[in-house]
């Protein structure tokens, strides 16, 4: 129970290895914020934790949105009192395509890197002070 009494947010966390990072920090006694943009996969996660006997909170979130983000965190710090650690792990990924500098389209591009790059700064910025009062925290 390495984690308990901490508070955990996991973005990108309705599948793959963002869940078996919400998985393993519930098993380890974290609450877990599951912050996915797939509201059916989001809630099956939380659902499934709570059903395990973990303490889980969905929340539809878009890391590239800055309000979306915002509410993730005002969600983490209503429900279980603020936020000790965060995994940045919300990325495009399965579905990410290759294409050359000179030939990616912009549309795709702006989106990749608000997803894969913006998105961390949002969530960072959006549970780091809550972070702060917890006494310290980490992310990744």
């Amino acid at each position: 129970m390495r984690f308990e009494n901490k508070v955990a947010v996991v973005t990108g966390s309705g599948g793959g290895i963002g869940e078996g990072y919400a998985r393993a920090l519930a098993r380890e006694g974290a609450a877990v914020v599951v912050a996915e943009i797939a509201t059916e996969d989001g809630e099956r996660v939380a659902r499934e934790i709570r059903e395990e006997g973990g303490k889980a909170l969905f929340v539809q979130t878009d890391v590239a949105s800055e309000e979306s983000t915002r509410a993730l965190g005002q969600a983490a710090r209503d429900e279980f009192g603020g936020v000790d650690l965060l995994v940045n792990n919300a990325a495009i990924y399965k579905t990410m395509e290759l294409h050359g500098l000179l030939t990616v389209p912009m549309d795709y591009y702006e989106r990749f890197m608000a997803v894969n790059q913006t998105g961390c700064i949002l969530v960072t910025r959006a549970v780091y002070e809550s972070m702060v009062e917890r006494g310290g925290g980490a992310s990744g």
